[in-house]
Formats: C-alpha cells, structure tokens, sequence
C-alpha cells in the first residue's frame, strides 16, 4: 500500500488515516524493519511520510521541512520512499508464494 497513510497509536496496532481502507493485521512495521533495516534510511523515510501523511504534519513535522533540514530533494526523497515501499511488496509477495506453496 504504498499511497496509504498508516499510523500506529500503540505497539503495532496499525491504522490507515483514510476510513476507506480497512486496518491492517499484518504488522508492517515490523516486516519494514526486517526488510529495510530497523535502522535503515529507507525506512526512516518511508516511516516519516507515513506519519507525515496521517497527522498532516503535525506530529514530526512534514516531508518539506525534513527535505529543508536535512538538504535532500523531494524528488530523492519520494524515490527513496517508493523504493523501500516496493523492497517490503516483492518481500511480502515472495513470502506469502512460500507459504501458499508450502500448503
């Protein structure tokens, strides 16, 4: 879900700040960390947008003042973010074919 906006208000209870979408009972953030890095730039980024895009902002700040403070492109910084969204896809695709197969 690369254009959902999650958050997670607790442990890893993971909500889409759209209505439309249905919550999530995959832990995300947790396959993030094993697919990225906990620590990784990929994820930083992509955890920042998605905070940025569920609060609008409000908490951490946006992409554009991250973009500003840390001198980077918002085009680097969107190609950055689509890649690790893409890493966890094919990560999540081929780990989800492993277990049909395993059946």
């Amino acid at each position: 879900m690369p254009y959902a906006p999650i958050y997670a208000p607790r442990g890893s209870t993971l909500h889409v700040a759209a209505g439309v979408t249905p919550d999530a009972t995959f832990d995300l953030l947790a396959f993030s960390g094993t697919v990225l890095g906990e620590k990784s730039e990929e994820r930083h980024i992509l955890l920042l947008w998605a905070r940025s895009m569920a609060t609008g902002g409000g908490v951490g700040g946006s992409v554009s003042e991250y973009c500003l403070r840390t001198g980077r492109s918002r085009a680097t910084f969107d190609r950055i973010r689509i890649r690790a969204c893409e890493r966890i896809v094919e990560a999540k695709n081929r780990a989800d074919s492993q277990d049909d197969a395993a059946r």
